[in-house]
């Protein structure tokens, strides 16, 4: 009797543990199944119903959906390429960068930041002269009518040979430019005061600048970097020129050393 009773006692923890092998050989296998069903049956029927878009370009929505590729059709959740559609907005002229990212179960969040102008220039076609405007890294985004009238600078002394929105200024340019937004954002009144700036190549990739005085007809000659100290060093200079009387009677003032040259008229 106690070795009947010992062998029965040793065979329950084997059929309870058979037992709970069996439950999760289930779950395991539920699982799987489920998981197929939604990979195979569901994920790939999984639309796009809801597009969100936070824009600050000059772009309408059917624009902006249109160059993303994402106008009219269907559009599924797990076969859209972010990335592409990414990659598409920010070869708009006017979208300096863009993000995009799925929102499950059936949404697309879009997000765009445009460009900024920081100056203007004119170009020559055959149909007349055309205003454009950059941003700080030399894109020409915006053309003709679209060209806002803000007061910015114009930069002038550039060739523009295939005129079309798009098109990137020189490289070297760049560093300028950046200086330029720099002065808009911290002191967009000293910028004010200088109506046209004109870009002198030198060769070798270098390059000068000619500051055109808004309220004072004589023009400077400077290189490197502009900021506002120098910029406040000018006006300064101009200021004293006019009140001894001698600003009628210069031509040119050279900055590009530490000491100022002043060139006088002839005669």
């Amino acid at each position: 009797m106690a070795d009947l009773v010992a062998a029965g006692f040793a065979g329950r923890p084997k059929t309870r543990h058979g037992r709970g092998m069996f439950v999760v050989l289930g779950i395991v296998f539920t699982f799987l199944v489920c998981e197929g069903i939604f990979h195979f049956v569901l994920a790939p029927n999984m639309r796009i119903e809801n597009i969100i878009i936070d824009n600050d370009a000059p772009l309408r929505r059917e624009e902006l959906l249109s160059a993303a590729g994402l106008q009219g059709g269907r559009h599924y959740y797990f076969r859209l390429d972010v990335e592409a559609v990414r990659t598409r907005l920010e070869a708009l002229p006017s979208v300096k960068s863009a993000w995009v990212r799925k929102v499950f179960p059936a949404s697309l969040r879009i997000v765009t930041r445009s460009r900024q102008p920081v100056a203007v220039a004119f170009a020559e076609t055959p149909s007349g002269t055309v205003p454009l405007a950059f941003d700080e890294d030399g894109v020409v985004f915006l053309t003709g009518r679209d060209v806002p009238e803000t007061g910015l600078p114009v930069l002038s002394g550039i060739r523009f040979e295939d005129f079309r929105a798009g098109v990137r200024l020189p490289e070297m340019l760049r560093p300028f430019l950046a200086c330029l937004m720099k002065l808009e954002k911290s002191s967009p009144v000293l910028l004010s005061a200088f109506s046209e700036m004109r870009i002198v190549r030198k060769g070798n990739g270098q390059f000068e600048f000619v500051l055109y005085p808004l309220y004072h007809r004589v023009p400077v000659r400077m290189e490197g970097e502009l900021d506002a100290q120098r910029c406040k060093t000018v006006l300064i200079v101009l200021d004293a020129l006019e009140k001894e009387g001698m600003l009628g009677r210069v031509e040119e003032i050279d900055f590009r050393t530490e000491d100022m040259v002043y060139r006088f008229k002839e005669g």
